[in-house]
């Protein structure tokens, strides 16, 4: 894991922590950035281009 100094809105990670149900910033970074990125992937793969007949 690699360690990264960031600056925070602090409400904004409060909600989050909240919204997550995480206890730890840490912990709603990366629940976070993880949400984000799959739901991305979820995304592009409904925009993908279907074969035809499919």
């Amino acid at each position: 894991m690699t360690i990264t100094r960031i600056d925070v809105d602090d409400e904004a990670l409060a909600e989050a922590m909240r919204m997550l149900g995480t206890s730890s910033a840490e912990d709603a970074v990366n629940t976070a950035l993880r949400d984000h990125v799959a739901r991305v992937e979820r995304i592009e793969a409904l925009e993908k281009p279907r074969p035809a007949g499919s």
